[in-house]
């Protein structure tokens, strides 16, 4: 009889776990018609997203990141990137966005369905992802890809210090999901940061050495899953020293940059900018409030983690939208919190009446609303998912870089602006396919783009609207370049294209 409930409890939750991730699928696609890789857009992709993707045209070409091409990322965002190329060469990464998205959503799903039930955890699920529509921000970031493995370590926790469920393969799974936001940005993994430490004090306080041992080994054998074979292919590709410097030492002098993103008004700025939300507002006072009540030790280490989370997004001092992805997950926890207690009052209408109350004031107020407003815009999208909503001036500097150039050769755009490789299918000339802001924050950068650009002498050098300066001028004059196209022939602040 026993085995029986059982079985019938393993069906019932596997139907439940296949439902939840097809819907989870639904949603994501849907959202994901806000994404600037969307194959019906045939729109520029956003600044950062077009540098990943010109890495990985670069890594399709035979040419390593950091070694061959300067970015400052984490290898496993170039990685997607070029999977992603290899489904399509313009709006496949929108795939492994959809893949990514589905995990995130099904994961918060299951974080919310450890302390309410199914229809409470739809809800926290929806209000949890609609922080998304304020921080998204075109797509393609280093935080999309971060969010499902971030759900699965929350999950993970998450199910051990409340329910004691753990297992090899689990600890795994949570040392791989740690290694991946290492391998995306190492500012990301405040979750195993404090979780892990608390712990490890508990075991090292009873005495569960044993325990304490198999944690070890196992999240151990996860991370080196992961970063290990990454590093070796970097290191047998000669990237691993200018990964070093280009990840690890770059980053630290970009968070710590002299000037006004380095002070700390600039970090509380961001800090109370990432939290002057309703939702993350609400989270953080159901975690104060829950710290008192039972799992003392689950909801303050959440707590701890949450605060850790905010410090860490904040240490650039800048505040990026898309920075906030990594909040989504982490609300999903303390909102099921609240839920729970609904459903623990006593008298059932009650419970049911506040319910409800909530869920519909959720929903017309921080739900649909921003989903009303993405769904009724699929039929133009759709009709209309032939046009080019390229700029001309874009299209017009591809025309003249595709006429003038092979693919074989190098071309180098001065600025910000890796649209340009992308869109022609040209390799970038130097080891910078961009050069600001990066060299503001490290003026050898620029010096060294200078140089470089005297050895290889790329047959076409476009110039970003607004960033022609005395280094480019320079280069340009000393090396006998002629302008053949521009924007605005009245004004040199407009894009412009010069040919030796």
């Amino acid at each position: 009889m026993e085995k029986t409930k059982k079985k019938r409890s393993l069906i019932s939750s596997n139907q439940e776990n296949i439902i939840a991730f097809l819907v989870s699928t639904v949603i994501a696609f849907f959202f994901l018609l806000k994404s600037w890789q969307h194959p019906w857009l045939n729109m520029e992709t956003g600044t950062d997203s077009s540098v990943f993707k010109t890495i990985a045209m670069m890594m399709e070409k035979g040419y390593m990141p950091y070694r061959d091409s300067f970015d400052h990322k984490g290898p496993l965002l170039y990685i997607l990137n070029w999977i992603g190329g290899k489904i399509s060469s313009y709006g496949g990464i929108w795939v492994i966005e959809l893949i990514f998205f589905a995990v995130t959503i099904f994961m918060i799903y299951k974080i919310a369905r450890l302390s309410c039930r199914g229809n409470s955890a739809i809800v926290v699920m929806l209000i949890s992802i609609s922080l998304l529509f304020g921080y998204f921000e075109g797509g393609n970031f280093t935080e999309e890809y971060a969010m499902p493995f971030l759900a699965i370590g929350i999950f993970i926790f998450i199910d051990y210090l409340k329910n004691k469920k753990i297992s090899m393969m689990r600890l795994i799974l949570s040392g791989f999901s740690c290694g991946a936001v290492l391998l995306l940005r190492p500012n990301m993994i405040a979750v195993w940061v404090t979780f892990c430490i608390v712990i490890f004090v508990i075991h090292i306080w009873n005495r569960n050495w044993k325990e304490l041992g198999n944690m070890i080994v196992g999240f151990s054998m996860g991370v080196l899953l992961i970063v290990l074979p990454i590093l070796i292919w970097l290191a047998i590709n000669q990237s691993l020293l200018p990964f070093w410097e280009d990840y690890i030492l770059f980053n630290t002098q970009y968070t710590s940059e002299e000037g006004s993103r380095a002070l700390f008004s600039a970090k509380c700025d961001a800090f109370f900018s990432f939290l002057n939300t309703s939702v993350c507002i609400v989270a953080f006072f159901s975690m104060l409030y829950h710290c008192k009540e039972k799992n003392k030790i689950l909801n303050g280490t959440y707590l701890a983690y949450m605060i850790v989370n905010l410090l860490l997004i904040c240490m650039s001092g800048m505040v990026y939208l898309h920075y906030g992805m990594i909040i989504v997950p982490m609300v999903s926890y303390p909102l099921s919190l609240i839920f729970s207690d609904i459903e623990d009052i006593e008298i059932n209408s009650v419970s049911k009446v506040i319910s409800i109350l909530i869920s519909i004031y959720a929903l017309s107020n921080i739900i649909l609303p921003n989903w009303i407003e993405t769904v009724k815009g699929l039929p133009n999208t759709y009709e209309n998912r032939k046009d080019c909503n390229i700029s001309d001036t874009t299209m017009t500097i591809a025309k003249i870089v595709e006429e003038n150039t092979g693919e074989s050769e190098k071309i180098s755009v001065y600025g910000n602006w890796d649209f340009i490789y992308v869109l022609t299918n040209r390799t970038h000339a130097t080891r910078y396919s961009y050069q600001f802001p990066i060299a503001e924050v490290k003026p050898e950068i620029m010096e060294e783009y200078i140089s470089q650009m005297e050895d290889e002498q790329p047959p076409i050098v476009v110039i970003q609207a607004g960033y022609k300066d005395d280094n480019i001028s320079s280069f340009l004059e000393d090396n006998e370049y002629e302008l053949i196209w521009s924007e605005n022939k009245e004004t040199m602040d407009k894009a412009l294209v010069y040919m030796r």
